[in-house]
């Protein structure tokens, strides 16, 4: 009891401008705490879906497509959904998001178990395009025919140079293949009557990061202008992939020396690789 009493007489006989700063600093490490809590998790699934256009920090606006899962298995009744959206932060190029998804999985007695992740991290990133180009000066009919490489270096490649192929954004609003002839034409003055598309691959099946579409062009002449952006207000939207950071050099390489190439992994971006491989496929 004297020790309680004591402990309350210290407070009491404290200058009233030390008991401010004590409070003052108190009431800090709680509003830091409940701030903190709230920017990390949530104790509860909350459905913002209705505010997806309001971010926590924004560099800009993110025009490009939020993937929300609604996923489910018809015959048994289980699969994922996403059932919070909350936006954390986004620039014109991106748009990280904490999802609450809602998992419904069988049992071995059929019966269904329902579980819910919080705090799964997505991340919606626009969509690309990656064409691996025919020389023009190659023949159509020539057995190891040429295409038109780049060797470049690109920010998180730290100075390392790589192979490449043509690469970019697909802008909001745009198609793939309207998107992968305009890239051609801006980087190589080239223009191609022959397209294969190879498909269509997500960069992250758990974390999102778009959608990329490879592509072949071939029987393909060079021309004098490149092929204008279509979609969107360009004076007050912008072209995104306009700001990409690279330096890059132009080369010709025959269809042996292609494949010899990616063989040794000198295209050291996964959607490059990619790319070169499945024309690999299609032209051998």
């Amino acid at each position: 009891m004297n020790v309680n009493i004591s402990r309350v007489g210290y407070f009491r006989t404290r200058p009233r401008w030390e008991i401010y700063v004590w409070t003052g600093f108190i009431l800090s490490v709680i509003w830091f705490v409940v701030v903190k809590h709230k920017i990390v998790s949530s104790s509860f699934p909350v459905d913002t879906r209705s505010k997806e256009n309001s971010c926590l920090i924004s560099f800009g606006t993110y025009r490009g497509i939020k993937f929300e899962s609604h996923s489910t298995d018809s015959n048994n009744n289980s699969g994922e959904e996403t059932i919070g959206n909350k936006c954390l932060i986004e620039s014109p190029w991106m748009r990280l998001a904490q999802h609450t998804v809602q998992i419904v999985e069988n049992n071995r007695d059929k019966s269904n178990v329902i579980k819910v992740i919080d705090d799964w991290l997505f991340i919606d990133y626009h969509d690309r395009i990656n064409v691996l180009v025919q020389d023009p000066d190659s023949s159509q009919n020539d057995t190891n025919p040429s295409f038109l490489i780049l060797k470049q270096t690109k920010y998180a490649l730290s100075s390392q140079q790589s192979l490449a192929v043509v690469g970019g954004i697909v802008e909001p609003g745009e198609e793939p293949l309207v998107a992968a002839k305009r890239e051609v034409s801006e980087e190589l003055l080239v223009s191609c009557n022959s397209w294969t598309s190879l498909g269509k691959y997500r960069t992250d099946v758990n974390r999102g990061m778009g959608w990329v579409h490879p592509f072949l062009a071939r029987d393909c002449v060079y021309t004098k202008t490149t092929l204008p952006l279509l979609v969107g207000d360009t004076e007050s939207n912008g072209n995104v992939g306009a700001h990409d950071i690279e330096l890059q050099n132009k080369q010709s390489m025959t269809l042996n020396e292609v494949k010899d190439a990616v063989m040794k992994e000198r295209f050291v971006e996964v959607q490059w690789s990619n790319t070169v491989a499945l024309a690999m496929l299609h032209l051998i």
